[in-house]
């Protein structure tokens, strides 16, 4: 059994966003000790790096909570669940392509300033002709 803090430093997130997922239950079979503090299973946190893979997504809590939801069905949910994960993943790559592009600009400026102070360039301004 992991508690809050536990789960939070194994998926380097906050206790504090651990608990705000859990009270829009989005971890439908955690449990309390004696203490009344919270306890997961290992099976809690597969659904834990789930809700946290589609929040990066950008979907929206009540959605992830419809998806928990038609897990909670189980098989006669199948279909709608694959639909979601299809389009969750579409939605990654498309994240994802994004990201790399705004990674090879920033390569690419990162070599014009190397550049620049390899050659003794003095004024390195932004807004110039090239975006210097």
């Amino acid at each position: 059994m992991y508690t809050i803090n536990d789960v939070a430093k194994i998926f380097a997130i906050s206790p504090h966003t651990l608990r705000f997922y859990a009270k829009k239950a989005l971890f439908p079979n955690i449990t309390r000790n004696e203490q009344n503090v919270r306890l997961f299973t290992d099976k809690d946190l597969e659904y834990v790096e789930m809700v946290l893979a589609l929040r990066h997504t950008g979907m929206s809590l009540n959605a992830i909570k419809t998806y928990i939801d038609l897990c909670a069905l189980g098989d006669q949910s199948v279909s709608k669940r694959l639909t979601i994960i299809e389009t969750e993943l579409e939605n990654a790559e498309i994240k994802l392509t994004d990201s790399m592009h705004q990674r090879d600009v920033l390569a690419r400026k990162l070599d014009y300033y190397h550049e620049a102070l390899a050659n003794g360039e003095k004024n390195i301004v932004w807004g110039t002709n090239k975006l210097h």
